[in-house]
């Protein structure tokens, strides 16, 4: 049985994107970068007809000049000036172009776009809104930003970590999928998705492995060389990040075909013998933890004649466990964390959505009651808190409910959850409720604009967390996108 007390790598790169993969061909890639296009276009068309009616407006203006004691210099204070003060020497005053009168009128106009929308604005959660919310996300995977312009490998949290796992790898490969549907970025071209996934590929099937013939725990995402750690040198093969992999390298192929021999090639006929792995996942089918359900997911999609019946299995062991009362809402006593959770309702395509939405809905109303009853809000997950990687727990590997546990699920019994952004516009996303709204704009209110990608988020001591991560904007996108295919 996998040991998934070391479900993740070490404390600086979890991630879990979501996703429902919508079989899109790639020349609907096309249009939907087109409908971006057009979209904006549609602001400057609207900018561009106002600016030729004021100049319309200006052009029948009858000429005037103006006298030398209307013109007043700027002054920084309320203190009183003579006549000569202001007006120095009387000179012939310059009439205002009807170019610096419209300067004047779309400076403005300007202003406005430049500056970020913000939720709490907006008068309808609709498509405009989300895909504002996409757009901020996907800025995280910006060159030089999160991801190193160079090797096109990315960093699992912005510049503060430069190295990644797979977890972050398969992060990263969900994000460019969710911004090529969306129509955030186009399919050709340089930092194109073509462009991106390539190198990502190309990086697979030439890394260095270890000395078991799997990938390292850890790479540098400069140099795509591996990151030695004194903790997992002796690990054959880290099934929890392989896993979350084989989700985003799954969906990539059902996505673009194009790519499918490349993967395949990569993970059932490469140079790392996956397939040895597969009796370890099959002894996971007693399971009742949200992360085996979505690991487990990632495996059955390469092995499906061994391992297909193995998540749907692992799910109902969770639904059908005994149930523990929460404020006033019944939860399963399993492992249930938001990550594996919220990834596995977004990003995969096997028949569960039903009941995985049953259960998110649950866990949706535990934290809704959760505020209710406590005045705070909560919305945990998993990552970086300041100090170490945690995990902020639904229902606890112990059966408690709201537990914070170290990366070796010890309890932290001091620790506050974070109320996740990501977790915060999920909910948001499915469900729309005056409490989702809510908790996205306080945390929207306490945190920067999400320029470089959203922050992790803030705890309701009111301690913000402004790192931005993978993990988080790739289930940030995950969401946007769910909400905009279901606005479609």
């Amino acid at each position: 049985m996998v040991n998934y007390k070391k479900f993740r790598s070490l404390p600086v790169f979890k991630l879990v994107s979501l996703q429902v993969c919508i079989k899109v061909q790639g020349k609907e890639w096309f249009k939907l970068e087109r409908w971006r296009i057009l979209r904006k276009l549609k602001w400057y068309i609207v900018i561009a007809i106002i600016a030729v009616m004021l100049i319309s407006v200006f052009a029948f203006l009858p000429e005037k000049s103006v006298a030398p004691s209307n013109l007043i210099s700027e002054k920084t204070d309320d203190s009183t000036s003579s006549q000569e003060e202001l007006v120095p020497e009387p000179k012939e005053p310059k009439e205002p172009s009807i170019i610096d009168t419209l300067t004047d009128l779309v400076k403005p106009v300007i202003s406005v776009f430049q500056k970020t929308p913000r939720i709490k604005d907006a008068p309808t959660i609709n498509s405009s809104v989300w895909m504002m919310v996409a757009e901020n996300a996907w800025d995280y995977y910006k060159p030089g930003l999160g991801v190193n312009s160079v090797t096109g490998l990315p960093y699992s949290n912005n510049l503060h970590c430069t190295y990644f796992t797979d977890w972050d790898l398969g992060s990263y490969i969900q994000a460019i999928i969710d911004a090529q549907e969306i129509g955030l970025i186009m399919y050709d071209g340089a930092w194109g998705s073509f462009d991106r996934i390539d190198k990502v590929l190309t990086f697979l099937e030439n890394r260095s492995l270890n000395q078991y013939g799997y990938p390292f725990q850890f790479y540098d995402a400069k140099t795509g060389i591996e990151y030695h750690s004194p903790l997992y040198d002796d690990e054959i093969c880290g099934i929890s990040d392989t896993g979350r992999l084989f989700v985003a390298l799954n969906n990539l192929r059902t996505l673009n075909d194009a790519f499918a021999l490349r993967i395949n090639n990569i993970v059932l006929n490469g140079r790392s013998n996956y397939t040895a792995l597969v009796p370890s996942i099959l002894n996971d089918v007693n399971s009742r933890s949200t992360y085996a359900y979505y690991i487990c997911s990632g495996f059955a999609s390469f092995w499906p004649q061994q391992l297909e019946a193995v998540p749907s299995t692992i799910l109902s062991n969770i639904l059908n466990s005994e149930n523990l009362t929460s404020y006033g809402v019944s939860l399963p006593t399993a492992q249930i964390c938001c990550e594996p959770l919220l990834s596995s309702f977004f990003e995969l395509d096997n028949g569960d959505s039903l009941r995985l939405m049953g259960l998110v809905s649950q866990v949706y109303l535990a934290c809704e009651a959760y505020c209710n009853a406590t005045g705070e809000y909560m919305a945990p997950s998993e990552g970086y808190n300041g100090t170490t990687w945690v995990y902020e727990w639904v229902v606890a590997p112990n059966g408690e409910p709201w537990r914070v546990t170290d990366f070796w699920f010890h309890p932290l019994e001091n620790t506050r959850p974070i109320v996740r952004y990501k977790v915060a516009l999920s909910y948001l996303a499915l469900f729309n409720t005056t409490f989702a709204r809510n908790m996205v704009v306080w945390l929207e209110d306490a945190l920067p604009e999400p320029i470089n990608g959203y922050p992790d988020g803030m705890d309701n001591s009111r301690r913000t967390h402004e790192r931005t991560s993978s993990i988080a904007n790739t289930l940030i996108l995950d969401a946007a996108r769910y909400a905009l295919h279901k606005e479609a």
